[in-house]
């Protein structure tokens, strides 16, 4: 329902923090870039007091006005990119901040291609239309306008005949294209992604079509999207390309000129290159709007995908401080509930410090969720998770992770040395800590080696060894030996169970192996919980 006001504005009123404080820059881009253009006219000026008038001093003049222009218009540029290079980076902050306080299911809503569009396409299509605003503004008002009013000064409302072309152009650019463009677009968008599909399908089935002798069908697939490509392009430009150069053609020098000198011959010389020359100053911008408002539209699209995104709720934060160190993980009363019904119902368990606390269940229960949630990545439907006598969510941000560690079962790396990623966990840490870490987690490996071309249960295995270097007191697990063999995982439990005991420490680990599960300090399943408040089972 409040979608339409925030389209009809340039920019959305969610991306104003990021582009207020740049402002005054803008405005500043756009005097001197307006200074720039009048500046260009008054060169004009001069040459045109050369008819009636062949003295050096109106050459002196033009020089001056050009140079000018160009002090000023390339002083706009720098300003310009300035106030863009200011904008987009309190833009990149908002939108990273906001990412990291959405929770996670929200996040699975966007995949990597996505995100990679909001943080990086996206902002650089707004980078490119505040970037060139003022020196649009001055070339599609400034000018225009300032001649306009030069032109009946000196020629008379007679040679605004010689705008003609210009206006029917702007018209169509403005009107016609925009509607062709939306009709036609998408057959040549299915186009492209026909003959892209049928090369990808083709090149990477090479090796399968000649094991099943299929070569011939796949080759006439190809060569029948390369047909329908073909047809398809050639229709996008009899409807769109052709007209467009039409509309072109009538904004050359030549269809003005020849309306200016048929308005204005029986006037005075001065006013006949009045009359051309302003005419073609105003004429020449609609030259730039078949591709110079696509920036605008680009731009005003990317801010509504951000604008979205912004407008995403993000997780409760608050600002209070840890009051005990060794608070115990308490949840009370959750219920997680999904489009398919209640996952759990009414959980409540203390986690203790000095505990290894495996939680049970089938695929689907909800024990990543739940994870998630006494990580405070996600919030329950209803009920809380206390650190102590204090609800998570009312902790500020920073102490919470420095305070419980999430270890998710998909464990990304860093594209740096292993030594770089273990580091994030403990800064100070020496080589030997590393290694030991390391030993930990059932690796041996060269700390200088690329952690980001490690096999996935290599990677899995470094993102442990984070874990024993964190001084983070709660520890949690998603299926951390899923990419271990039984003995190695028998002996990354122990290694849990000492760090647990040694260093007073809560962890909480989802498994499915019975073995591991047999050896923990206390058990929750899953399995019942929707049916029951919860069940638990404390191993004595």
């Amino acid at each position: 329902m409040n979608k339409e006001p925030h389209q009809a504005q340039l920019f959305d009123p969610l991306l104003r923090p990021a582009i207020k404080p740049v402002l005054p820059q803008l405005g500043l881009g756009i005097l001197a870039e307006g200074i720039a253009g009048l500046a260009t006219l008054a060169a004009l000026w001069c040459l045109i007091q050369l008819i009636t008038d062949l003295s050096i001093i109106w050459v002196l003049y033009a020089c001056v006005c050009w140079g000018i222009g160009a002090i000023c218009s390339s002083s706009a540029s720098w300003i310009s990119h300035q106030a863009e290079a200011n904008f987009s980076s309190r833009l990149r902050r908002q939108v990273a901040i906001h990412l990291t306080q959405l929770p996670t299911r929200t996040l699975t809503r966007y995949d990597d291609n996505a995100l990679r569009r909001l943080v990086s396409e996206d902002i650089a299509a707004l980078h490119h239309m505040v970037a060139h605003l003022p020196a649009e503004i001055a070339t599609f008002i400034i000018v225009p306008f300032a001649s306009v009013i030069m032109l009946l000064m000196m020629s008379g409302p007679v040679a605004l005949l010689a705008l003609l072309p210009g206006c029917i152009a702007a018209m169509y650019y403005l009107i016609i294209v925009p509607r062709h463009s939306v009709r036609f677009n998408a057959e040549r968008v299915a186009a492209m992604e026909t003959i892209v599909t049928a090369i990808n399908n083709y090149v990477r089935g090479i090796r399968i079509n000649r094991l099943f002798n299929a070569q011939s069908g796949a080759l006439a697939n190809y060569h029948d999207a390369t047909n329908r490509f073909t047809q398809g392009m050639v229709m996008w430009v009899s409807h769109v390309a052709t007209t467009a150069a039409i509309a072109t053609a009538l904004l050359q020098a030549v269809a003005t000129f020849a309306i200016a000198y048929w308005v204005s011959y029986e006037l005075s010389p001065v006013a006949l290159a009045a009359t051309m020359l302003f005419g073609l100053a105003i004429v020449t911008p609609s030259l730039r709007l078949g591709h110079g408002l696509d920036y605008l539209s680009s731009g005003r699209a990317a801010g509504q995908r951000i604008a979205e995104l912004l407008r995403e709720a993000t997780l409760p934060k608050g600002n209070a401080s840890l009051q005990v160190d060794d608070a115990k993980l308490t949840a009370q009363e959750l219920s997680i509930h999904t489009e398919n019904g209640a996952l759990v119902e009414h959980f409540s368990h203390p986690f203790s410090p000095g505990k290894l606390t495996v939680i049970m269940g089938p695929s689907g229960s909800g024990k990543t969720t739940l994870l998630q949630i006494l990580a405070g990545l996600e919030q329950s439907d209803s009920g809380e998770v206390c650190l102590g006598n204090q609800n998570i969510m009312a902790l500020n941000e920073q102490v919470r992770h420095q305070t419980i560690q999430l270890l998710p079962q998909t464990n990304p790396v860093l594209n740096a040395t292993i030594r770089e990623n273990l580091l994030l966990s403990a800064p100070d840490a020496s080589d030997q800590q590393l290694h030991e870490a390391l030993t930990h987690a059932q690796l041996e490996i060269d700390l200088d080696a690329d952690a980001s071309i490690l096999s996935g249960g290599e990677q899995q295995r470094v993102a442990l060894a984070r874990l024993f270097l964190s001084p983070a007191t709660i520890l949690l697990l998603d299926e951390p030996t899923s990419a271990l063999d039984h003995a190695n995982a028998q002996q990354l439990m122990a290694a849990l169970l000492h760090l647990t005991h040694s260093q007073n420490k809560t962890l909480i680990m989802v498994t499915h192996d019975p073995a591991l599960t047999a050896q923990a300090d206390q058990h929750i399943d899953l399995k019942k919980l929707p049916q029951r408040n919860a069940s638990s089972q404390h191993k004595e």
